[in-house]
Order: structure tokens, then C-alpha cells, then sequence
């Protein structure tokens, strides 16, 4: 006879799960991105549609009529989001969706380059400001300090005036 599993264990294959449904689903997305362009490929030099949802603009691979930029999609891609969640957490169409796959695979050393771009400068950018808050926070530190010190001296001759 089989034994009941215990609230941990079934919350442990629930996590396990859910895991393994959320990888499925992004390699299955992937694939059926792959497999559309290489049938459209296939079919022809060039794919048969127009990708009327991915512009550049100062920001980079941006999302038509958004600031929504590919760099986000491709973070959330690589944190191992479900394309359906990234789809409704942007609230993109499948359209949009399918041709912003499109575009990064039909396009994929380039946004890959300019996405590693994005990190690097994204990286020098927090380090700056972790620096300059540093600076700025000690400054603040210092002059707190210079307050109660001085608010100690106010409240001990106060207390010096007023004793009986």
C-alpha cells in the first residue's frame, strides 16, 4: 500500500512542478518561434510578414508606441518567465509578442550584443550611484551627528538654566 505524502513533500512536487512547467513552456515558445521563421525562411529568402511592432529608437529595440524595450522582454526571457506571463505582465498582443520572438531570433547576435551592452552600461550606472549615494550618505551621517550634538548642548543648558 501506498503511503499519503505529507504537506511538505506535496508542496516540494508542487514547486518542482510548477519549475518544470515554467521551463517547458519558454522552450516551447523558443521552438515554435524557431520553427515559424524557418518555415517562412523556407518559404522564402525573407519572411512573408512585416515586423510592425519592434523600432529603434534612442533607448534601443523598443516596442512600437512604448518605452517597453527588448532588453526588459529578453530579462524576463532569461529569468525564466513564462512567454504567456511576460506577454501579460507587458500587456503585449500575440501579435506583438510573436513578432518581437521573430525579431530577436531572425536578429539574434546583434540584440545579443546590444543587450550585453545594456547590462554592461546598467552595471556601470549602479556602481556610479552606489558610489555618489555613498559620498552623499556619509555627508548626511556627518551633519546628523553635528545636530545632536548640537541639540545635546541646547537641551544641557536648558536644563542648566531652569534647575532649581
Amino acid at each position: 500500500m501506498k503511503q499519503k505524502p505529507s504537506p511538505q513533500q506535496v508542496n516540494e512536487r508542487i514547486v518542482q512542478l510548477e519549475s518544470e512547467i515554467q521551463r517547458s513552456q519558454s522552450e516551447l515558445a523558443v521552438l515554435r518561434s524557431q520553427k515559424l521563421v524557418d518555415a517562412l525562411l523556407k518559404a522564402d529568402a525573407s519572411p512573408l510578414r512585416e515586423n510592425h511592432t519592434v523600432v529603434r529608437t534612442e533607448q534601443g529595440l523598443t516596442v512600437k508606441g512604448t518605452r517597453l524595450t527588448l532588453y526588459y522582454i529578453m530579462d524576463s526571457i532569461k529569468e525564466n518567465n513564462s512567454l504567456k506571463n511576460i506577454r501579460d505582465i507587458y500587456e503585449l498582443t500575440d501579435e506583438e509578442m510573436l513578432d518581437i520572438l521573430d525579431y530577436i531570433h531572425l536578429h539574434k547576435e546583434e540584440v545579443e550584443k546590444e543587450y550585453q551592452e545594456v547590462l554592461q552600461s546598467a552595471e556601470r550606472n549602479r556602481k556610479y550611484w552606489e558610489e555618489h549615494n555613498r559620498e552623499v550618505m556619509k555627508k548626511t551621517y556627518q551633519q546628523r551627528e553635528t545636530v545632536r550634538a548640537k541639540l545635546r548642548e541646547w537641551r544641557e543648558q536648558y536644563h542648566a538654566e531652569n534647575k532649581p
